[in-house]
């Protein structure tokens, strides 16, 4: 394997196997500049094809968000804290005894709902921010405080929508095209509406009154469905969840890149462990389920036993 350090072209060379671990985006993009991939794409580059694997970039997938956000009627605790003089103080007691406010991440609370009772999953989570995602420490009188507010994001779970890579030079240094393609499914649009929907009437309840000044974001003016496909388009924003660029699965299927081994078709001795070998998304956040590829891969690495299966 070749590879820059300092400007410096070395190689690396392995006894036994290669572990790719690059990410939903790298790891793709040095199959790509190594010949695997699609070969009329890797042509478009001047890149010879050494092994056909047209799924190679391809299935990206990722959730994507829109938020609720209300003004505060009074500021809430951490706005306090925020003050530059007293944030730094806070981050001293967290890193030093792991306590205090910033010890804690003000968007803990989340929920699982079903935009539609019928449904055998809930296909939209809401995330709840006890501040606004753009609080940032202030000092008076040199640098104003935010406005403080909270809000929720609906975030749609089992998006139908599927993006893609592209590599723009075959120069590694290169960063690739990400096609996210979001909401390219007219029932990906229903289920992020629904869920905006589910978030504003939490944001009605009783309990939230003595809270809420108003709802600052989309306002009480955006109803209608396209009033809210305009807010949607003006502000959502991934929840950084992307996956599935290589693409685990049958080798009966065009679009696989890695075995159930996570072995890459069609070369020898080399592995892609992280969440781009996930062919799906699931739902919910992804950190756990990576978590789980890599101890499995470790397993499979040292030849270890599969565990038991276990029903919960």
């Amino acid at each position: 394997m070749e590879y820059l350090k300092g400007g410096e072209r070395l190689t690396a060379r392995a006894e036994r196997e290669v572990v790719l671990a690059g990410g939903v985006i790298n790891s793709p993009q040095l199959l790509m500049l190594s010949g695997i991939g699609d070969p009329e794409a890797l042509a478009a580059q001047g890149i010879a094809a050494k092994v056909r694997l047209p799924g190679v970039g391809g299935n990206l997938q990722d959730h994507v968000s829109v938020t609720v956000a209300y003004a505060r009627k009074e500021p809430g605790p951490l706005h306090a804290k925020m003050r530059a003089d007293r944030i730094l103080w806070e981050l001293g007691k967290a890193y030093l005894r792991g306590e205090g406010i910033a010890s804690d991440w003000p968007g803990g609370i989340m929920a699982f709902l079903k935009s539609s009772p019928g449904l055998p999953l809930p296909d939209i989570q809401l995330l709840f921010n006890a501040a606004p995602m753009t609080a940032t420490p202030y000092f008076p009188p040199f640098v104003r405080s935010y406005t403080d507010s909270f809000g929720c994001r609906a975030v749609l779970l089992r998006p139908e929508s599927r993006g893609h890579l592209e590599l723009a030079s075959q120069d590694p240094r290169v960063p690739v095209r990400i096609r996210q393609n979001f909401l390219a499914s007219e029932k990906d649009w229903a289920t992020l509406r629904a869920g905006l929907r589910l978030a504003r009437e939490i944001g009605r309840q009783p309990p939230l009154a003595p809270f809420a000044a108003g709802e600052i974001t989309p306002g009480h003016g955006c109803r209608s469905d396209a009033e809210i496909d305009a807010h949607i388009r003006a502000s959502a924003i991934t929840v950084h969840h992307p996956l599935g660029t290589c693409k685990m699965g049958r080798a009966s299927d065009q679009t696989v890149v890695v075995d159930p081994e996570l072995k890459v078709l069609g070369v020898e001795a080399l592995r892609i462990v992280d969440a781009s070998v996930m062919p799906d998304l699931v739902g919910g956040n992804i950190n756990a389920p990576v978590i789980m590829i890599a101890e499995k891969a470790a397993d499979l690495i040292r030849g270890r036993a599969p565990l038991p299966p276990v029903n919960v």
